[in-house]
């Protein structure tokens, strides 16, 4: 009668004593390694991108709309709420406010830029009030025809504050002793924001008044019903599953319109790395193949000898597996601790090394539960790169090997 300790001994004199052959144990390390090198880099990109998605959803999605519901004709009258729609979020929603929103043309006195206009309420939550330069957001009172322009926009068209600038509503036109012209107005610059993101680019804020007088609403009309969500890159399910239903008396506009490409390029680069990584442990996977063939083929008269004391099929396959789980459990507990090491240090090692400038920091974002996942995969992985060589070597005839050692 043998007892399960007696596997675990043997398995770890196989592997750490001096009866594997040199090149044996070099594909041993070399499949560590190589499992521990796919770990590492797995969570150090990822944490990376995670971290660069963090980015691009705290500096732009933040500015915004998220969530557009308007109607048929353009426009709604600001007593008329989405009612059903928002009831249905409610646990998902930070805020729903009135928007006056439309793609303009901006036009100093010299130079020209497109640009996009939100008529909205000072008094009303407005993340990019934080940026503004001179907090003059209490002067944006109606009547008085102020805008409020990023600082890359002001930029490009050589504009400062008190400066004018024209406000062309191309979708809108007016009718006038010359013919059909487009909307049009002269504003004067209140303030500038600066958020370090695209938005300073294109975006300017007016007041919800002179807004819907420039795009000729009716008395106390808006665009629609901007909608801020506590999770905007889920949208999605949130659209799909809740709904879908309920907006046949709206029409539904998000941020994927504008930005969707720009996210679903990022998710498709995302899946393509992690294919990329896990093929280097598939690939890592088949070095602890080779390792356990050869070890198998050098132990064979071994096994037999084993097999006439007793040992079963079970206990064979268990013993040449903790020789598998062995070499791929070293290189997950290095390659997770080097990868987190990494993840967090990035930014220092880059530094010290000069590959990128001073100024540049790579955004990292370390989710562990990820970590779990990569954890978990790569243990499966290694679980099943050592099923068919323990299978074939509890397949050994201990007579026939035997009979020709």
């Amino acid at each position: 009668m043998t007892y399960q300790p007696i596997v675990l001994f043997i398995a770890l004199r196989y592997v750490l004593g001096k009866s594997i052959d040199q090149f044996g144990r070099n594909v041993y390390w070399i499949s560590s390694v190589a499992i521990m090198l796919g770990v590492m880099a797995m969570i150090t990109v990822l944490s990376v991108m995670n971290g660069c998605e963090r980015e691009i959803k705290q500096n732009l999605l933040n500015f915004i709309p998220h969530v557009l519901l308007t109607t048929d004709k353009g426009y709604v009258h600001i007593e008329n709420k989405p009612k059903l729609v928002l009831r249905q979020l409610q646990h998902k929603i930070i805020c729903v406010q009135p928007l006056v929103t439309s793609n303009v043309i901006l036009q100093s006195s010299r130079k020209a830029s497109f640009g996009v206009m939100l008529g909205i309420d000072p008094n009303h939550f407005e993340p990019l009030y934080l940026y503004l330069i001179n907090k003059y957001m209490d002067r944006l009172i109606p009547g008085k025809y102020y805008v409020i322009v990023g600082s890359a926009l002001a930029k490009k068209l050589e504009v400062r504050i008190n400066d004018q600038i024209r406000l062309i509503v191309p979708s809108v036109m007016q009718i006038t002793p010359i013919g059909n012209v487009p909307s049009q107005r002269l504003f004067t610059v209140l303030d500038i924001y600066s958020t370090s993101s695209e938005v300073d680019s294109y975006q300017v804020l007016i007041h919800r008044s002179d807004a819907s007088a420039l795009m000729h609403y009716p008395s106390q009309c808006v665009t629609g019903w901007r909608l801020w969500l506590h999770e905007p890159l889920l949208l999605s399910n949130y659209y799909n599953n809740n709904c879908s239903q309920l907006c046949k008396d709206w029409v539904w506009r998000d941020w994927r319109e504008c930005k969707g490409s720009l996210f679903q390029a990022m998710k498709i680069e995302k899946n393509i790395m992690f294919l990329l990584l896990v093929l280097i442990i598939i690939a890592a996977g088949f070095n602890v193949i080779s390792f356990l063939a050869l070890l198998i083929l050098d132990k064979q008269i071994e096994i037999a000898v084993l097999q006439t004391y007793g040992f079963t099929r079970r206990q064979i396959v268990l013993l040449f597996m903790i020789q598998g789980f062995g070499n791929g459990i070293l290189g997950i507990i290095f390659g997770t601790g080097l990868g987190l090491l990494l993840s967090s240090k990035l930014n220092q090692i880059l530094l010290f090394l000069k590959i990128l400038p001073d100024a540049v920091q790579l955004p990292v974002e370390i989710k562990y539960y990820q970590i779990l996942g990569i954890v978990f995969m790569t243990f499966i992985i290694v679980f099943l790169a050592t099923l068919y060589p323990s299978w074939r070597a509890a397949s050994v005839h201990p007579a026939r090997i035997l009979r020709h050692g």
